[in-house]
C-alpha cells in the first residue's frame, strides 16, 4: 500500500481530525505519496502511543481547538481502526513513564491543596489501570518492579500527608 492509498483509506474510513492528523504526520515521514509502506511496519508503528505524541506536536492546537479532540482520542481511533489493542506495551510504558516523573517531591511540593488531591487521586486510579491491564498481567516480570515502586511512592504520600 503506497502513503497516497493509506491516507485515502483513512479518508474514507475514519474522522476528519484523524484523516488531517495522519496527514500531516505522513507528510513529515515520507516526501513521496507512492511511497510504499511495509503493514507490518506501519501498524508497528501506529500502535506506538509515543509516536502520536512526537509527531503530532505542532498540530495539537489544531486537533484541541477547532476539532475538540486529543491525542489520545485520535490514538484510540486508529487503533480501533486498524484492530490495534490498544492495551499494549506502549501505552503501558507511556502511562509508567508519566507516574515516574510524578516523584514524591514533585507532589508533596504542590502548594495548592486540591491540586495535590487531584494529582493523588489521579495517581492511584492509573495504578489501578495498571494492574487491570492485560498486558502489564502477561508481562509482569518486566513491570512489576517499576510499578511496586510507584505503589510505594504513592503510599509514602499519603502517609506524609495523613491520607487513608
Amino acid at each position: 500500500m503506497t502513503k497516497k492509498q493509506f491516507l485515502d483509506d483513512i479518508q474514507n474510513n475514519c474522522s476528519e481530525i484523524l484523516y488531517l492528523s495522519m496527514s500531516h504526520m505522513y507528510n513529515k515521514l515520507y516526501k513521496e505519496d507512492d511511497t510504499l509502506l511495509n503493514t507490518d511496519e506501519n501498524r508497528e508503528f501506529l500502535s506506538n502511543y509515543k509516536n502520536f505524541h512526537l509527531y503530532l506536536n505542532d498540530f495539537a492546537g489544531t486537533i484541541y481547538s477547532r476539532y475538540a479532540s486529543s491525542i489520545d482520542n485520535l490514538y484510540i481511533e486508529m487503533c480501533n481502526y486498524l484492530e490495534i489493542d490498544i492495551d499494549n506495551k506502549y501505552t503501558l510504558e507511556h502511562t509508567i513513564m508519566k507516574l515516574e516523573k510524578q516523584t514524591p517531591e514533585l507532589i508533596l511540593g504542590l502548594t495548592d491543596e486540591d491540586i495535590q488531591m487531584q494529582t493523588i487521586e489521579h495517581f492511584d486510579e492509573k495504578l489501578i489501570a495498571i494492574d487491570g491491564s492485560t498486558h502489564y498481567n502477561a508481562n509482569k516480570e518486566e513491570f512489576q518492579p517499576r510499578v511496586e515502586k510507584l505503589q510505594n511512592n504513592i503510599n509514602l504520600i499519603k502517609n506524609a500527608l495523613q491520607i487513608s
